[in-house]
């Protein structure tokens, strides 16, 4: 016995099932940045205990009375949470980007056929291309105060990634832009990047996505229940 078409109102009911599902689908768990939180204050505890017993282990040197000071313990601490904290940084933009490709393909979906671009079609950096993409899709627009820490972090980002941190291998701008972030330090060789700065990237990344989160599902919303032209 063979099928017949599915009819359009059992179509219908099982896009609006799988649409709603789809709202309560997170494109960034709020558990991601809650771990990389205790990651963050696991390793900043370390290097305090570490920091702390070569500063003992240079008095011992001092109060035995030895001529060279060995405090090549210091130096390589330092050298630890340096590259360490580079590396939360770039995690941090990774987790972003990887949660704003999901965004986009969460809005993809609630749309269909209704697509007008895809981010790919657009020019400029990816992360331009995907705002733009949510923000015409979405019908909503990206207040500063969201937007800005994310530039400032892909900005720090792109330093660390692409020249390694050396102060020396920046433009001017480069280094007045990021000079003007709280936590984020260019007056030295390499930039210098502060716990604080860490929780004020992780905490900005959070809110965007619950912002993005929240027009999208309004999106969905429209989807399931199509308002009436008046």
């Amino acid at each position: 016995m063979e099928l017949g078409p599915i009819p359009g109102y059992l179509k219908d009911s099982m896009r609006k099932h799988f649409l709603a599902g789809l709202r309560g689908h997170r494109s960034l768990e709020i558990y991601e940045l809650d771990l990389f939180r205790w990651f963050r204050n696991e390793t900043e505890e370390t290097w305090t205990k570490m920091e702390a017993e070569e500063q003992e282990y240079i008095q011992e040197q001092v109060s035995a009375g030895a001529e060279e000071i060995n405090d090549s313990g210091v130096v390589a601490v330092g050298y630890y949470r340096k590259r360490a904290r580079y590396s939360h940084v770039i995690f941090v933009a990774s987790l972003l980007e990887s949660a704003i490709k999901r965004e986009c393909d969460r809005l993809s979906t609630a749309l269909g056929d209704k697509i007008l671009f895809k981010p790919s079609e657009l020019k400029g950096d990816p992360w331009s291309a995907r705002k733009t993409y949510l923000e015409r899709h979405g019908s909503f627009e990206t207040p500063d105060d969201l937007w800005s820490p994310i530039k400032n972090l892909l900005a720090l980002r792109n330093a660390l990634v692409h020249h390694n941190g050396e102060r020396l291998s920046l433009t001017k701008e480069q280094i007045s832009a990021l000079g003007k972030i709280a936590g984020v330090d260019v007056t030295h060789s390499e930039i210098g990047v502060e716990a604080a700065y860490l929780d004020q990237a992780t905490e900005s990344v959070g809110k965007l996505m619950e912002f993005v989160h929240e027009r999208t599902n309004s999106v969905i919303d429209r989807a399931v229940k199509p308002q009436a032209v008046k």
